[in-house]
């Protein structure tokens, strides 16, 4: 009778246990890592290590970052980025993009948004022709 308890016992526990690590508490769905239509070649730095929250993983670590471009001084290209993301704000830096005289350097977050789709739609653009990452020394 013993015998069979015990048997009964570990088989309960064996059930329990698979379907315990079966169970999985995450969705695992592909992800594309960098939209349809990026020209990523404007894109000095890679898209594949952020987050949907703008954050980028380096060395275990997870960080917003800046990024700069340069764009024509005039209302229309301002504009046409405001579209994009209200919060990309004019500079009065050349900054390392080394702006043109008659270009402004811009300057964007990528924290808590699509940094993927807003810099991949930033690279549509025909006057843009870089985007790179700030680095604060």
């Amino acid at each position: 009778m013993k015998a069979k308890n015990t048997t009964f016992y570990y088989l309960s526990l064996y059930v329990l246990l698979m379907l315990l690590f079966s169970c999985s508490t995450t969705k695992k769905e592909a992800v594309k890592t960098v939209p349809e239509n990026c020209i990523t070649s404007k894109i000095k730095f890679r898209l594949a290590n952020f987050d949907k929250q703008g954050l980028l993983r380096e060395d275990d670590l997870k960080n917003p970052i800046d990024y700069e471009f340069c764009i024509p001084n005039t209302p229309e290209a301002l504009n046409k980025i405001n579209e994009i993301d209200s919060s990309i704000k004019p500079t009065k830096s050349k900054g390392r993009t080394k702006c043109n005289d008659d270009y402004v350097l811009m300057m964007g977050n990528s924290y808590g948004k699509d940094i993927k789709k807003i810099l991949c739609t930033l690279s549509q653009l025909d006057f843009v022709t870089e985007i790179n990452r700030v680095y604060w020394e």
